[in-house]
């Protein structure tokens, strides 16, 4: 069992890289993750994933996860 976790409670969004494609990407609301201060938590997803796709699958995401955790 981890000795500590830090928890913080998230969102999902679009994004696109610098090459063009769409990345998914964490938000953290709080900054409660010391770990992941001043960092970007993000997905590379298929290239060949249109944006309409890609923004469902964000929705349907911040509709189902809770939060991001973070394990010692």
């Amino acid at each position: 069992m981890p000795e500590k976790i830090d928890r913080s409670n998230c969102r999902f969004s679009v994004e696109r890289s610098a090459d063009g494609k769409n990345i998914l990407v964490v938000s953290l609301y709080q900054d409660t993750i010391p770990a992941l201060k001043n960092k970007t938590i993000g997905f590379d997803l298929l290239g060949g994933l249109p944006l309409a796709a890609a923004q469902k699958l964000a929705d349907t995401m911040n509709e189902h996860v809770l939060d991001l955790f973070l394990a010692d």
